[in-house]
């Protein structure tokens, strides 16, 4: 194990992944921009229902056993106890994310009343299908988006009323997409919330990093190597070397997008230590070679222009 893993081992604190979220003095739910927080749960869940608009910003987001790239402008909406997390960019390698993006939590059960109305019948289906997680996309969502940024400065009433018309707005955009898996169940287990928190940490951490050692994960966990191996696979859908290629893979499409770099470059760039290797993951994965998706890319931003 080098230095810079296990100052990553010694820094991780091994706090509950259960968030306990406390609306603001006069508010029935919160509202606010997350880059203000002091600290960082990379994987949590929570009871409240969350919403999460990143109007700037790119990266990785996970959400149960989902692993999906972000860009500016996502929206998506999270069912109660759906552990997630999103993975900056910016941030990758450092302890703490600062990443800007405008968070509504709020527990559907202290609006009951309120859903059960007729008028808001679509709204209690929308709440249904966020159990699984979904993504939003094209203006209309662009639009929710917006006033979901206004809410963080909007006071009494207007605040509420602001709620309820984002959700029944969100209902009525058709261009969503469930996240999770249909098979995957969210485990309630707090023992095993902390340890799939401290293997995102770690993996986080260490993402580019080429000699990153993955059987040196399962210590950190003070599991054996079979017992994390099936407890990994259930918990995420998929095993440790494929999410970890996943990561790496997304940020590199990242990079072939946004950037002029090579791909030998960007290969190393993103933690693989050779070309043939990320080559062959880009393909599993992406199910074109790098330089086949670079060029759709830079047709797709051509097209648009």
């Amino acid at each position: 194990m080098n230095h810079r893993e296990q100052a990553s081992i010694e820094r991780i604190q091994m706090k509950p992944a259960l968030e306990k979220l406390i609306p603001p003095d006069g508010c029935s739910f919160r509202c606010f921009d997350r880059s203000i927080l002091k600290t960082t749960v990379r994987w949590h869940r929570h009871p409240e229902l969350e919403i999460n608009f990143v109007e700037k910003g790119c990266g990785t987001r996970l959400v149960g056993d989902h692993i999906g790239e972000y860009e500016d402008g996502d929206l998506v909406m999270l069912g109660a106890n759906l552990p997630h997390t999103w993975m900056s960019d910016e941030f990758i390698g450092e302890k703490y994310d600062r990443h800007p993006s405008i968070v509504l939590q709020f527990l559907p059960d202290h609006f009951e009343t309120i859903f059960d109305l007729p008028e808001m019948d679509s709204v209690k289906r929308l709440i249904t299908r966020s159990k699984r997680g979904l993504w939003f996309r094209g203006p209309d969502a662009q639009s929710v988006g917006q006033k979901i940024k206004e809410l963080i400065d909007t006071k009494g009433g207007f605040r509420l009323v602001g709620l309820l018309n984002c959700l029944v707005e969100l209902a009525r955009i058709e261009d969503v997409t469930q996240m999770a898996t249909v098979s995957y169940t969210s485990s309630f287990d707090q023992s095993s919330d902390v340890r799939i928190q401290v293997v995102c940490e770690y993996i986080n951490s260490n993402l580019t990093n080429s000699q990153l050692d993955l059987g040196e994960i399962p210590k950190l966990v003070e599991m054996n190597p079979s017992a994390f191996s099936r407890y990994f696979k259930k918990t995420t859908g998929r095993t440790l070397t494929r999410y970890v290629n996943e990561l790496r893979i997304g940020l590199a499409c990242r990079k072939l997008t946004d950037t002029q770099r090579t791909i030998l470059d960007i290969s190393f760039e993103v933690g693989f230590g050779n070309l043939s290797n990320f080559n062959r993951r880009f393909r599993e994965i992406k199910g074109v070679t790098p330089r086949q998706f670079r060029k759709k890319a830079v047709d797709a931003l051509s097209s648009d222009n």
